[in-house]
């Protein structure tokens, strides 16, 4: 069976095609969603989720993990909708420091990666992904970390699943959709838990009294469906050619 780790709900339907998603079992005190030999655990968000992959690891014997989800673009040459199949991720806390040990994606998987999204007419590429403990806002929170080790994109949670999988003895990768891009700003709201579920009553609330982001909040929006629409179709593709494979 195959194992994915994904941080919000809107990345967990990804798994399942993009539409409706079963009830979930708890496991571990984590949500996870089944369906044949394919498991998909809702992480939440950052630093929790090593945590949440190494306990729910402790539960099943996947013959791979995946780390999958939405990121943002560093390299200004991404655009919203690509898809990344991150050869290696970095911590930002390493920054400054003598510890640079990545956690590395498989290569076997990272060719099926490339091949299935050729197939399937999806526009792809290696590179490399920096985890952080925080959002980069701004593009000026983005470009710093592009300086670091010229990373491709930025994300939270696939260094700290990459390594509880590496403790495991597991082949990993890491597959993430482009959802702002590098010149983009975003805006903090209230409507986003630390477990990865969005609160649309109180995004409504919030964005009445700052109705001046309405348009940037459409913009955004635009650009998530779009990754997430690649997110879904990818993965409609790769995760039964996966499982495939491994059952071969």
């Amino acid at each position: 069976m195959i194992l994915v780790f994904a941080a919000m709900e809107p990345e967990v339907r990804a798994c399942f095609g993009g539409g409706a998603i079963g009830p979930s079992r708890d496991v571990a005190g984590f949500p996870v969603y089944e369906a044949n030999d394919l498991a998909v655990c809702q992480t939440g968000l950052g630093r929790r989720s090593h945590d949440v992959a190494t306990s729910v690891l402790e539960h099943f014997k996947p013959e791979a993990v995946l780390s999958v989800g939405t990121a943002g673009g560093l390299n200004r040459e991404l655009r919203a909708g690509q898809l990344l199949a991150c050869s290696h991720v970095h911590h930002a806390s390493m920054r400054g420091t003598l510890e640079e040990t990545p956690a590395f994606s498989d290569e076997r998987l990272l060719t099926l990666a490339l091949e299935v999204a050729g197939g399937a007419e999806i526009e792809a590429r290696i590179g490399s992904a920096v985890t952080v403990d925080e959002v980069a806002w701004t593009s000026a929170d983005k470009a710093d970390l592009h300086a670091w080790m010229e990373h491709d994109v930025v994300e939270m949670e696939s260094y700290w699943i990459g390594k509880a999988a590496a403790a495991a003895d597991l082949p990993y990768v890491a597959l993430r959709v482009v959802t702002d891009q590098a010149a983009d700003e975003l805006v903090e709201t209230p409507a986003i838990s630390a477990d990865g579920t969005f609160d649309v009553g109180a995004f409504q609330d919030w964005i009445k009294d700052h109705p001046e982001y309405i348009p940037m909040f459409a913009q955004q929006a635009e650009r998530s469906r779009r990754g997430l629409g690649t997110l879904a179709r990818f993965l409609n593709a790769f995760l039964p050619r996966l499982v495939g494979s491994q059952a071969s």
